[in-house]
């Protein structure tokens, strides 16, 4: 048997391979062929023409809920996962946790030096008095909303449906500090590095991988973080519904998913994968539980529905 499994590529996919796919093969014989990036347009069109490709796929935050609605996925078999192991919120019917990340802030640590006065919370973006100086935000409604929402005083287990009017009075308080809006997460690190800003907001798998590896400049921040994550489903009609259970379920073993975080800085929804990880791993995690415990949750349904419309305002917003 060949699964087809199609999720974000690249390094992920690598990194799926190194910590769970290859030694899963060589236990069972069942073959993966892997695709990306994940492609929500791509599973609506498989599934509504009955020609469904994929055996697990990776769904996007917003899509999640918009692929449960549109019948495009499989009811999960709930009895072969681990489910009293995952995270509260991390499993559904439909779908199981794939990566979850955070955005989070980080800073220069030529400027402030970890060992004395720093930034410790997304709030400091805010805070020229302290820690002056140029700032880089993702060039999206998308957590840029939250943040000034939050800036704005509203608690966070109350941020939904988003104060859309509160947080742009406190995003124009913002903007004349921002001086790169970036788009990809390779620019927002590299922005920093070049000195472009002396602090921003980024995805914490990239500081994960150029501090460990590269010694790069960079303190974390995670007060306020804004957490995300994509979901593993299995496709409407997918041809080998019984070896897709079996992965996923490999997937959510607690050292596979401890391998995979060491090699990506991203972590899964299992529990006990904690006790498996370096601390150098767990300080850049976004399931580490004091991480967790400053995070807001990013609703998928809100943004599901109010998504087109936010970000049509949030660009308008940028060019005024």
């Amino acid at each position: 048997v060949t699964l087809y499994v199609n999720s974000a590529g690249g390094a992920v996919n690598e990194a799926l391979r190194k910590a769970v796919w290859d030694k899963f093969t060589a236990e069972t014989g069942i073959k993966i062929v892997d695709s990306g990036p994940a492609d929500d347009a791509k599973l609506k069109a498989m599934v509504e023409t009955g020609n469904t490709e994929w055996d697990l796929a990776e769904v996007n935050t917003g899509g999640f809920p918009r692929a449960i609605e549109l019948g495009l996925v499989e009811k999960l078999d709930l009895t072969q996962l681990p489910t009293k192991d995952l995270i509260e919120g991390s499993y559904n019917d439909y779908g199981v946790w794939h990566s979850p990340y955070a955005t989070v802030l980080a800073w220069d640590t030529r400027v402030w030096p970890l060992t004395g006065k720093h930034p410790t919370s997304m709030m400091d973006l805010w805070n020229q008095k302290d820690f002056p100086g140029p700032r880089c935000m993702y060039k999206s409604a998308i957590d840029t909303l939250e943040l000034g929402a939050l800036h704005a005083g509203v608690a966070k287990d109350t941020l939904y449906p988003i104060d859309q009017d509160a947080a742009y009075k406190e995003l124009d308080k913002l903007k004349p500090d921002v001086s790169v809006w970036w788009t990809t997460g390779a620019q927002s690190v590299q922005a920093l590095l070049n000195q472009d800003c002396v602090m921003g907001v980024v995805w914490n798998g990239r500081p994960f991988q150029m501090v460990r590896q590269e010694k790069a400049p960079f303190g974390v921040a995670w007060e306020g973080n804004i957490l995300h994550n994509s979901w593993w489903v299995i496709p409407k009609g997918a041809k080998h519904y019984k070896e897709a259970m079996q992965l996923l379920a490999a997937m959510q073993d607690p050292k596979a998913q401890a391998a995979y975080a060491s090699i990506i800085g991203y972590a899964s929804g299992n529990k006990l994968t904690e006790q498996y990880l370096a601390d150098d791993v767990k300080a850049f995690l976004a399931t580490s539980p004091e991480h967790v415990a400053q995070a807001v949750k990013l609703d998928d349904n809100w943004w599901n529905k109010n998504g087109p419309v936010a970000e049509q305002r949030f660009n308008t917003w940028l060019l005024q």
